[in-house]
């Protein structure tokens, strides 16, 4: 079957086909389109680099902007709305996205988890998972084996999974409940996860806006009595 499908994608075979799906996936190694450019451009360029920016994160936007990403946000909300807990995880580029988004969340909601995961303590954030409890991860390629461990922990116990990804196919994807196609483009921007990350932001913090303004309010004043801000 295998051997049929590669000659029916016009392979001569399966290491060919394994040939161009590394050539593929190396491609998309993070980072190595922001090296080209850097070997590329020149100095005294800023101004078309910055504009080049705008467009290519607008473009993003853009195509981030489909029924199809409205739907699956939508179905995305039930599952952590009905969370005992909200785990949330990311590794390397991905990280950042996942801090911002378990920060935000937790000015508003008491349940919000984001998972060390070093592999230290990785059994003491994971032994209290239960199938009342749901798992956003933001993840793209190159996927992490670490990412991939955690999202396979929470599928074996039966938890909500949602995937903030590049790829219907990618690992984290197929293990996923509900999978948000976020594209990242050439140089990796976040401005799609971004996004998405703010929509549940917005819409979480709603479901019970009063306690969350609650929540809110005691932070601030707990900040202020303890001078975190200047």
């Amino acid at each position: 079957t295998i051997t049929r499908f590669v000659y029916k994608l016009e392979f001569q075979g399966y290491s060919e086909f394994q040939r161009s799906m590394y050539e593929h996936q190396r491609q998309r190694i993070p980072f190595r389109q922001l090296k080209t450019l850097l070997r590329s451009e020149s100095a005294g360029e800023a101004e078309d680099t910055i504009s080049d920016s705008i467009q290519q994160n607008i473009h993003l936007l853009e195509l981030l902007d489909t029924p199809e990403i409205r739907a699956s946000f939508q179905r995305a909300l039930d599952p952590l709305r009905a969370a005992r807990t909200i785990y949330i995880t990311g590794h390397r580029s991905s990280y950042a996205t996942a801090y911002y988004l378990a920060f935000m969340l937790q000015q508003m909601l008491p349940n919000v988890r984001l998972l060390d995961t070093t592999s230290s303590n990785l059994p003491a954030a994971l032994c209290d998972v239960s199938p009342e409890d749901s798992l956003v991860v933001v993840s793209y390629s190159r996927y992490t084996s670490a990412s991939y461990a955690i999202v396979s922990h929470f599928h074996r116990i039966g938890c909500g999974i949602v995937a903030l990804t590049d790829s219907l196919t990618s690992p984290i994807a197929l293990k996923a409940t509900e999978v948000l196609i976020a594209p990242n483009g050439e140089n990796f921007s976040p401005v799609g996860a971004i996004t998405l990350c703010n929509g549940f932001i917005t819409s979480l913090g709603r479901f019970d806006a009063k306690r969350t303004l609650e929540r809110m309010e005691r932070q601030d004043e707990i900040a202020l009595a303890n001078n975190i801000y200047l």
